[in-house]
């Protein structure tokens, strides 16, 4: 199960990151979680939009054992559904002129931090410029970001 899952990965100094596009329907399914929990009191929490790699700054100051990513991802899944995926399981190619694959920003903070990172992906329905987000996808959000609270506020 997936809440078991994390409980068992975060541990010590965990940052969550959240990663998308809120202009983009589903994808801005990280930008919600990351909202979701900064209005419930949970520290560390970065909303670093489509640019995970210049929030590494922000990562390396909060000194984590755990980064937790979470992304809207394309893994096959129904709209709505959850995974939680490692570096190994990311493609690395993917760059252009704006985005470096997400695998190279965790290998980064893996190799310069010692954290381990993780990406909690959320399966996208429609990631079209100006849709709206999938009620499938935003009850998911929404479940997914109070398994976390439990998960992160217990630990305290």
């Amino acid at each position: 199960m997936l809440d078991e899952r994390l409980a068992s990965i975060l541990t010590g100094r965990v940052v969550v990151v959240g990663v998308g596009d809120s202009r983009h329907g589903d994808d801005g399914a990280g930008p919600a979680l990351a909202t979701l929990l900064s209005e419930a009191g949970v520290e560390n929490v970065i909303d670093s939009g489509n640019s995970p790699e210049v929030d590494t700054w922000k990562v390396r100051e909060m000194a984590p054992d755990v980064v937790l990513f979470v992304d809207a991802v394309d893994f096959g899944g129904s709209p709505g559904d959850a995974t939680l995926l490692e570096r190994g399981d990311l493609r690395r190619s993917g760059f252009d002129t704006h985005r470096a694959p997400l695998s190279l920003t965790m290998e980064y903070l893996e190799c310069e931090l010692k954290a381990r990172c993780y990406l909690l992906a959320v399966q996208p329905a429609d990631v079209r410029m100006g849709a709206r987000m999938r009620a499938e996808v935003r009850s998911s959000v929404t479940a997914v970001a109070a398994m976390l609270c439990g998960i992160l506020t217990r630990r305290k």
